[in-house]
This record gives structure tokens, sequence and C-alpha cells, in this order.
């Protein structure tokens, strides 16, 4: 995806860096959860708490979502718990093939960006509230509706 992040600490915290284990990436469904669903307020409210917990939002999903609950935008801006990945050619060239394949785009950018985490050196997972969207698709998904 755009942003090549490295990263590899989450920050300080009494003088000890904190390693990131969970990287979940939040697909369209997620982020149109984010006006009321419990599971989805209970996951950003333990990224505030967890640093060890950094949650990403593909640009294309959160486009998505936009056009479906006008303004949701505005809100994932305010919360500066999720990171924005933008979308650069390469990754337009993967969601473009996903989206032949009938996946919808807020969806193919949040496989693509799964898929591309372990460049990072970090595995990760969509966190998702539609999970029969990801079944079949080779990335691993937690069903926020359990």
């Amino acid at each position: 995806m755009g942003r090549k992040i490295r990263q590899a600490f989450a920050g300080r915290q009494a003088g000890r860096w904190r390693v990131i284990q969970h990287h979940l990436v939040l697909d369209a469904p997620t982020l149109l959860a984010l006006a009321g669903n419990r599971q989805v307020s209970v996951l950003i409210h333990r990224a505030y708490s967890e640093l060890e917990t950094r949650l990403w939002a593909p640009v294309l999903s959160i486009l998505e979502a936009d056009a479906r609950h006008l303004e949701i935008a505005e809100h994932i801006e305010q919360l500066d718990v999720i990171h924005t990945l933008d979308l650069d050619y390469p990754a337009t060239l993967a969601v473009a093939q996903l989206r032949r394949d009938g996946v919808p785009p807020g969806i193919a950018a949040a496989v693509h960006a799964v898929r591309s985490l372990p460049e990072w050196g970090a595995d990760a997972l969509v966190a998702t509230v539609d999970p029969k969207a990801h079944e079949g698709r080779g990335v691993p998904f937690l069903d926020l509706n359990r």
C-alpha cells in the first residue's frame, strides 16, 4: 500500500519501547459500523489503551464507507488511533484484479493491505463485521460479530 511503514515500535511507555503485536485492518463495512456497533467501539477503545494494537483503514475503504454514510470520513479523521493506508499504483492494480473477481473496493483494499503487511515484518488480519466477504480470500480475519 502507499505508505511503507516499517515501524517496529509503537512508542515509549515507562522508558521502554513497546512492540506492535496486533495489526488490524478495517474494511468498509466495519468503518460503517463505527456508527453504533458495540464490538467495533470496543476495538477502538482497545487500540487507545493498548499500544501493541495498531488499527489501519485503507483510504479506499474510507471513501466507500463515506459514500454510504455521509461524514463517516470526518469521524474517522478524529479517531487518531486509526491510521490510513494510501493506495499506490501496485495496490491499485491488486484491488482492480479483486474487483474483476467481484470483490467490492472497500473490501478489496483491506484484503490487499493484509497481504502487504507481512512486507513490513508483522502479521495482520482484517477486523470485520462482514466475515463472509473475506472467506476464501486467503487472508486471516477477525469476526467482530462474535
